[in-house]
């Protein structure tokens, strides 16, 4: 399957959510026709409760594999998965040519010394997605099914050092890589499940979307999945620079854009003058 294939069946042209899928990992994103893998383990989903119905989205921000897994076990529940990783996984093209440009040079060099090459180790991330894509081929989902985004807890931060030559992937999300509020509310959704791993507030860039659906009326919950209870109500808390004109300058900043889109470049190495 091409990258461009693949896209397509996480993004239907029939699917109102499809707009707001991220293209950004599935272009290099290369899938084996048959799965020789071992796949992944169904989720449990039992601690969520009642938390099912067309009137609820679901937003999934859990590390990468774990994310693309719960996203997974959502389909069961009658919801529409919505990539919104926007990360590049890494200049892996760039791997065995003859030929590099300095900055694939770079990455090149941390590979052979050994080092993460990547602030955000995407590679579980993949094979998870090819999983789910086969998963995804032979599943009919209801063109009226509520969306359930998946996010890449690990976007922020990364889950590897960084420095000098390592590919710089992380990302964050903007209210702009979500529906407002009152296409939600047109579309039914009165209410968002956050289902997250040791903590119910939302991580910082995610609040800024939060904060907004809620003003607007939408209901927010919120669950730990390490946890037994069920899903509870929460009041998200301001973040900083809220609705401010120049947050998003200010935020990007200290990221990397790549050209193919979304978030990702090599660190390049720091010289010395004389």
């Amino acid at each position: 399957m091409t990258p461009e294939q693949i896209f397509k069946i996480w993004a239907p042209p029939s699917s109102i959510w499809s707009p707001w899928a991220k293209p950004v990992m599935f272009t290099q994103l290369r899938c084996r026709e048959e799965d020789t893998s071992e796949g992944v383990a169904p989720v449990d989903l039992t601690a969520l409760g009642d938390a099912w119905g067309k009137g609820r989205a679901c937003i999934v921000d859990l590390p990468g594999k774990d994310s693309m897994e719960v996203g997974l076990a959502l389909v069961r529940q009658g919801y529409r998965p919505v990539p919104l990783y926007n990360g590049s996984p890494g200049p892996k093209e760039a791997m065995g040519l003859e030929s590099a440009s300095p900055l694939q040079s770079l990455s090149l060099q941390a590979v052979s010394s050994g080092r993460p090459t990547t602030a955000i180790d995407m590679s579980v991330l993949l094979e998870a997605a090819c999983h789910a894509t086969r998963v995804l081929m032979r599943t009919q989902i209801d063109p009226e099914a509520p969306p359930a985004f998946l996010l890449d807890a690990s976007r922020l931060l990364g889950n590897n050092l960084i420095g000098e030559g390592v590919f710089d992937n992380r990302w964050m999300v903007f209210p702009q890589d979500f529906p407002s509020a009152n296409f939600l509310k047109t579309h039914g959704i009165q209410s968002v499940l956050l289902i997250q791993r040791t903590r119910l507030q939302p991580q910082e860039d995610l609040a800024h979307v939060l904060l907004r659906w809620q003003e607007a009326g939408i209901s927010i919950y919120a669950k730990d999945i390490l946890e037994r209870s069920s899903p509870g109500k929460i009041t998200v808390v301001r973040p900083s620079r809220f609705k401010r004109a120049w947050y998003r300058a200010l935020a990007v900043a200290g990221l990397r854009r790549s050209s193919a889109g979304g978030f990702g470049s090599v660190i390049p190495e720091t010289r010395s003058a004389g």
